[in-house]
């Protein structure tokens, strides 16, 4: 196990080797099946699309690169978290207001959809007071709708939400899981904000976790 004392713990917490590493990586780790797969499929999309406007002239070895790279890219910056990373960057600065304006607004948003049933917020914004520094992030789960209806409009809804933050720089870590009991993988003692409950379930769940409601 690393120490924080180590160098490479050190490193680990630049702001160029957390860009690097989440440009590679970009959360799939804390993603769930649904999520996941429909990341790949895009970024199969996004590929392709690349690949068909590329002059039919140039070799694949330099084609296929170059559309997986731009791929990658696109979900990077707005399929991803990048401010989440640039809050490592010592020049990063967000004021609290405007975060949470931005989110406010989007928990409206949210509230309105009549298909989505559970939003909510953890860490700091669990508590449902306001962001309390100039790199504070929010976070941000939602749990997908059973069926295929439901899993394209939530992650639709992700792709939304993360390029909105990513054209008005704002720190969003957002997923969706497929089940509600994913979120138990969090610290049981974290505080819950609610933003949707419309059958019950978060609340019957984590009936012994600080709730608050937005």
């Amino acid at each position: 196990m690393i120490g924080r004392d180590s160098a490479f713990f050190g490193v680990s917490q630049t702001c160029a080797f957390v860009l690097a590493a989440n440009f590679v990586m970009q959360g799939m780790r804390g993603m769930d099946n649904g999520e996941l797969c429909f990341r790949i499929l895009l970024e199969g999309a996004v590929a392709s699309l690349v690949l068909a406007l590329l002059p039919a002239a140039w070799p694949p070895s330099a084609t296929l690169p170059l559309a997986l790279v731009t791929a990658h890219l696109f979900n990077f910056t707005l399929n991803g978290q990048v401010f989440v990373c640039v809050r490592y960057c010592r020049f990063f600065r967000r004021s609290p207001d405007v975060l949470d304006e931005w989110l406010q607004k989007r928990v409206l948003r949210l509230k309105a959809s009549g298909w989505l049933d559970e939003a909510l917020c953890l860490g700091s914004k669990g508590t449902g007071e306001r962001a309390r520094s100039a790199r504070s992030d929010i976070d941000l789960r939602l749990i997908t709708p059973v069926g295929i209806a439901g899993w394209l409009r939530t992650n639709l809804l992700l792709l939304s939400l993360r390029s909105e933050a990513f054209f008005r720089a704002i720190p969003l870590d957002l997923y969706a899981y497929d089940r509600i009991e994913s979120l138990k993988r969090f610290d049981g003692a974290e505080p819950l904000l609610i933003v949707l409950d419309r059958k019950g379930r978060l609340a019957r769940t984590f009936a012994h976790r600080p709730l608050t409601r937005a």
